[in-house]
């Protein structure tokens, strides 16, 4: 029995470690094991980027949904990549990017604008006339106040499952959930949890890869990152901006899509009454049909950068009612 005391303190030190969750992984880490040969790195507006550049042609700029970073868009590179100059990134304090090293103005960033100044600076400092965009979720929101603000730039735009509309509480897809509360303690949140969570994002007959679970895993464990505390998200009046964008865009809606309801793509179709507009839904599809069915989707995308869906835009007209 003399070596029970010890097995009870060795238990005691496993309990603990499990209720701590996993350990941080290092950016230099993270670094190490997913930048391939073609990752770069610029610093932009105080921010360390990680970014790649591939193919030669008309260029196609992709913007990732939050939790992962330019790795989920890798089917998608691979398609285009023949045919066009794809450029990705990480957001800031994302992915393989940096964290901030600038103070915000008054004490916090607005997480979409200072994405959206990071994507100016990235098209300033490549030399980038003219592109299109490619943007889901998260991503989507940055893409088309970028596509608003600069539409000069934007020659189409590619909207996939696209955040920014206004939300309560009650239709937040960031809202807490119970069914998470369980790792809400853990500084460093284990694999099972972002299983639980990127599958909540899938329809409910389908399971994301293990890629892909991987992937927002290690990219959310990393241990140098800016606070979540100074940043602050915020729409703003999305209807506005939509208004302003003028490049033909290419909307993608999956129709069991358990976060964001697939009738949130007419209300952007219809709102966007100054760009012609094209709005497909896919039946079976969740929040990432291009990771779920990239022979489905993929090939859609391809076409319309292509010219090939031109006959199929429409215009959005509206009735100016007089009194």
């Amino acid at each position: 029995m003399k070596y029970f005391p010890l097995f009870v303190a060795m238990m005691g030190m496993s309990f603990t470690a499990l209720a701590q969750g996993p350990s941080p992984i290092s950016l230099e880490d993270l670094r190490k094991k997913y930048a391939g040969d073609g990752s770069r790195f610029v610093t932009i507006d105080g921010a360390e980027i990680h970014y790649r550049d591939e193919g030669q042609g008309p260029v196609v700029v992709l913007l990732h949904a939050s939790y992962f970073n330019l790795l989920a868009w890798d089917q998608l590179t691979e398609e285009l990549v023949n045919d066009y100059r794809v450029i990705r990134f990480d957001f800031p304090n994302v992915g393989l990017s940096g964290p901030e090293t600038k103070e915000p103005p008054g004490g916090k960033f607005n997480l979409i604008e200072r994405n959206v100044e990071v994507l100016s600076g990235l098209v300033e400092e490549l030399g980038l006339e003219q592109f299109a965009l490619v943007a889901t979720s998260s991503g989507g929101s940055v893409g088309f106040r970028y596509a608003s603000r600069f539409p000069e730039n934007v020659t189409r735009l590619v909207l996939i499952n696209s955040a920014g509309m206004p939300r309560t509480a009650r239709t937040d897809p960031n809202r807490a959930r119970p069914e998470l509360a369980q790792w809400d303690d853990m500084p460093v949140k284990p694999r099972e949890y972002w299983e639980f969570t990127v599958n909540g994002n899938f329809p409910s007959d389908a399971d994301a890869p293990s890629w892909f679970i991987d992937l927002a895993y290690d990219v959310n464990r990393r241990s140098e990152t800016t606070p979540v505390s100074k940043y602050f998200f915020e729409t703003g009046d999305t209807q506005a901006i939509l208004t302003g964008i003028k490049a033909p865009t290419l909307i993608l809606w999956g129709k069991a899509n358990p976060v964001v309801m697939h009738l949130e793509g007419d209300v952007f179709q219809h709102w966007m009454t100054s760009a012609p507009t094209f709005l497909k839904k896919y039946e079976g599809l969740g929040h990432y049909p291009y990771v779920e069915a990239p022979e489905r989707v993929i090939p859609d995308i391809a076409a319309f950068l292509g010219g090939s869906w031109d006959d199929r835009l429409r215009q959005t007209q509206r009735v100016k009612v007089t009194p």
